[in-house]
């Protein structure tokens, strides 16, 4: 299994890489936080539902304005938690260059104790999983296509 290692590094995710890459990447002296990726969404009410009931994540804020409205995700009891901001683009604002819903983004990369326990949570709340049966990472997409891979990572 291959890992884009800048993306690692720049998620937090250093536990995944293999040893000689994460001990060649030294923090900085201020270490700078990812707060999380920005997903423009066709519908919000549709992808909170996604990323609160299917994924278990909390909504943290709602957001009012330009480029229209949007919503603040994180990780439920966590603090200082990397966060997903989802914004429903309005119909009269123009981005340049024009955004490609799912598109120009590989995967965003979720850790969970327990991977079975994740898809059984999914498939509840009714999207569909691939099966899982023995498996510690899967893939799934949001109703707009962004996909997740989700990982089994040991909680330390």
């Amino acid at each position: 299994m291959k890992f884009s290692p800048l993306l690692a590094v720049l998620l937090g995710f250093s536990a995944i890489l293999p040893g000689s890459v994460a001990a060649q990447t030294p923090a900085p002296a201020a270490a700078p936080q990812i707060a999380g990726p920005v997903l423009m969404v066709t519908d919000l009410e549709r992808s909170i539902r996604f990323y609160t009931e299917g994924l278990g994540l909390q909504v943290a804020s709602r957001l009012p304005g330009k480029p229209g409205p949007g919503a603040v995700l994180t990780t439920p009891g966590a603090a200082r938690t990397p966060f997903i901001l989802l914004r429903q683009r309005s119909p009269d604002v123009r981005l340049v260059p024009p955004l490609a819903l799912g598109d120009g983004l590989s995967r965003i990369m979720i850790r969970t104790p327990d991977a079975a326990q994740a898809a059984a949570r999914l498939k509840d709340a009714g999207y569909s999983v691939p099966d899982t049966e023995g498996k510690l990472i899967f893939f799934v997409s949001d109703p707009d296509g962004y996909r997740y891979e989700i990982m089994q990572v040991p909680a330390k």
